[in-house]
């Protein structure tokens, strides 16, 4: 069944217009969808609404609301991720992407030593990227995408959780070694470098505010890789 993110607090009522023009024109227009056919809502609260197409016309849709439920596929753990902005905008988006598909709860974009991009570039086309990624692993949440921010002012104000640094040039100790405390602790934040990785300078800063390092094993993920892989390895693993 078809799902799509209207705004929040926007269902309050039996009845509900849709109104947004891109949403129109891919019921309208690319799935050529009918009156009678029910699709799903999330106002990205968590739940998500059942509803059935009443009319369909030039610049809005008439639905009526069937059904409201709380959304089953968000992750119970929460992970972050403070990913290094690489140095290709494409692969910013692979990341948000696949990120939002696995379940990453948040994206923290960081400008550390070896970054090369310093800031988003088209903001509204990377929501939109995460909209769609949220409405097609059928997720009730949109993750949220912050500003960039320089790494050394992260640690102003550490972030609540369990901070944890991907080491490339580390064997141990290995990602598993902390399911246990990711489990218990309930929110993790994960730092991806850039290419190259985080260089030692950052590393030694970080721990220095409690943030603990580790390995995925011998082999080296590319940045646009390792948070997702990272990620999975939690979720999954």
């Amino acid at each position: 069944m078809q799902r799509f993110f209207v705004p929040p607090g926007s269902i309050f009522d039996e009845e509900f217009v849709l109104r947004d023009a891109e949403t129109v024109h891919q019921i309208r227009k690319v799935l050529r969808m009918q009156t009678g056919e029910k699709i799903i809502l999330l106002d990205n609260s968590g739940f998500e609404f059942l509803a059935e197409i009443l009319e369909i016309k030039k610049n809005e849709i008439d639905l009526k609301i069937l059904d409201k439920h709380e959304n089953q596929s968000e992750p119970e753990l929460k992970i972050n991720l403070f990913q290094a902005l690489p140095n290709s905008p494409a692969k910013f988006e692979e990341i948000l992407k696949h990120g939002t598909e696995v379940g990453i709860a948040g994206f923290f974009p960081i400008i550390s030593e070896r970054s090369e991009l310093r800031k988003l570039r088209n903001p509204e086309r990377l929501q939109k990227i995460l909209k769609e990624a949220a409405e097609q692993s059928e997720r009730g949440l949109i993750p949220t995408l912050a500003e960039p921010i320089k790494l050394a002012k992260v640690w102003d104000e550490p972030p609540a959780g369990l901070n944890l640094i991907a080491d490339s040039f580390s064997l141990k100790p290995l990602l598993k070694e902390f399911f246990g405390e990711i489990t218990e602790v309930g929110v993790t934040n994960i730092f991806v470098g850039p290419e190259g990785g985080f260089s030692e300078k950052e590393i030694e800063a970080a721990r220095k505010f409690d943030a603990q390092t580790f390995s995925l094993g011998p082999r080296i993920l590319r940045t646009e890789t390792a948070g997702v892989a990272i990620a999975s390895a939690i979720f999954f693993g």
